[in-house]
């Protein structure tokens, strides 16, 4: 199983202000990330998820980490699935090829232990943000770029992370 976390973050790590994305939608980004986890298993805890319109991703099948699950959302969705912590959904995935891990902050932190890879979109502003992405090691990851643009004369890159090294 390769497991793998999603990110866009500003220059100080930021991912989120108040629940939503400070730099709205990034058209590459959007892209991107829609390329690279349709068709697969996608991990995210219940803020992100309220932050989907409490609606799951199209084509991928979802699981939620909550412990308190709203269960009308759970039988309305046959791509919803709820689990009550990080490790219960991955003893779960074991037979998945491939498990993306798409927010937020808490979730992050525990799962960058157990990341092959990470993918971030390097947003090159201070958005002021209130939830985090955790520090990638440099010592544990490799960095490699994968794209550069620009998004409202902001330069944004969008890079790849390879896990070189297990603690």
């Amino acid at each position: 199983m390769i497991i793998s976390l999603v990110a866009a973050v500003d220059s100080k790590n930021g991912i989120g202000l108040n629940g939503k994305m400070p730099w709205g939608h990034i058209r590459e980004d959007m892209e991107f990330f829609r390329g690279l986890t349709t068709g697969s298993t996608v991990i995210m805890g219940r803020v992100t998820f309220d932050s989907l319109g409490n609606k799951p991703l199209p084509n991928r099948r979802n699981i939620v980490i909550s412990s308190t699950a709203n269960v009308k959302y759970y039988f309305k969705y046959n791509n919803l699935f709820y689990e009550s912590s990080l490790e219960n959904a991955l003893l779960r995935l074991l037979n998945e090829e491939q498990i993306f891990i798409i927010g937020g902050e808490s979730i992050y932190k525990k799962a960058i232990d157990y990341a092959d890879r990470i993918f971030l979109t390097h947003i090159d502003k201070d958005y002021h943000c209130d939830r985090f992405f955790p520090n990638v090691d440099a010592n544990i990851f490799r960095k490699e770029e994968l794209k550069n643009f620009e998004y409202n004369s902001i330069d944004v890159k969008i890079c790849q992370y390879t896990r070189i090294l297990w603690s």
